[in-house]
């Protein structure tokens, strides 16, 4: 699949009134099932041309070291399903999401002493702090909406000299075709102390569309 991605980050004030907003939209597509983006447009106005030249030849790099076999990645991800072991789930029930039937859990951290250590890394130990709920689709086996937060002092260190605070975050996912479910909106509410004494509060929403589905032929000639 290709897609468009808008993120629209919004700095606020202790009254959760933003300051300041910036929006990227960006058309996404795959090379050897790794995520490419090419930004397009910044606060709803298209690149410049010189700068829309420089950010196409970055990708049209980033797409051939993928080819070729380089290793290159955009984000570091982190796989939910990695993580579920180091989780509590408790069943609430059966509801209505969607038009269609799903099922409701809430879920908790586990005593570090019986969480699965093979996962590693920043993202992971920070998702390792979360509790929330999860929706998933009873005919699909498919996660649909997923809402979590952390406690209101993590004290996780994302930055040289930022700490985080505290972060909720909501994923909901669409239903494309059989079986086949992508992101639709991530909203993320993050509060972090910069250099212990500024607060700083972002909130960022990331809405995924036009999804549209490729299918690329090649000839092998010797």
């Amino acid at each position: 699949y290709t897609y468009d991605l808008l993120e629209v980050r919004e700095n606020l004030d202790k009254n959760g009134i933003a300051t300041s907003k910036t929006s990227l939209r960006y058309e996404v597509f795959y090379v050897k099932t790794r995520q490419v983006r090419r930004l397009v447009a910044r606060n709803s106005q298209p690149l410049p041309e010189k700068e829309q030249a420089a950010v196409d030849h970055k990708v049209e790099e980033r797409a051939r070291a993928i080819r070729e076999g380089q290793v290159v990645t955009e984000q570091t991800g982190v796989r939910l399903s990695r993580l579920f072991p180091s989780f509590d789930f408790q069943t609430v029930g059966r509801r209505e999401l969607l038009d269609r039937s799903a099922l409701e859990f809430t879920f908790k951290p586990l005593s570090e002493d019986s969480q699965k250590k093979e996962v590693v890394g920043i993202g992971d130990d920070l998702l390792r702090q979360l509790s929330g709920r999860v929706v998933i689709d009873e005919r699909d086996k498919r996660v649909i909406r997923l809402e979590a937060r952390s406690s209101d002092d993590i004290r996780a260190k994302i930055a040289t000299g930022v700490k985080l605070r505290a972060i909720t975050f909501e994923i909901e996912f669409v239903l494309l075709e059989d079986k086949v479910w992508l992101p639709a909106r991530v909203n993320t509410f993050v509060t972090a102390r910069a250099f212990f004494f500024k607060t700083v509060r972002i909130r960022q929403t990331s809405t995924y569309s036009n999804y549209r589905k490729f299918r690329v032929d090649t000839d092998e000639r010797l």
